[in-house]
């Protein structure tokens, strides 16, 4: 038994990719904490494609994602 929290310990790592719904809640934690760019972004794209475009950016660096998984082996 150790006293480190539960998010140290490596057997707790999420091993799926994050759903869409929790993608939607780190847009809207990014929204929140980066004002000026989203509106940047916002005002360049617009809402619904800059809100698609961080969540790009989220899934692109899940290493969980099946879009950045490389098949080990023949691939039919």
């Amino acid at each position: 038994m150790t006293d480190a929290p539960d998010w140290m310990n490596p057997a707790n790592d999420r091993k799926t990719p994050y759903p869409n719904e929790e993608l939607e809640l780190f847009v809207d934690g990014f929204i929140e904490g980066f004002g000026d760019q989203w509106e940047d972004l916002k005002f360049k794209l617009g809402e619904s494609m800059a809100r698609q475009k961080i969540k790009d950016g989220l899934i692109a660096k899940d290493e969980n994602s099946l879009l950045n998984i490389e098949p080990s082996g023949e691939v039919h």
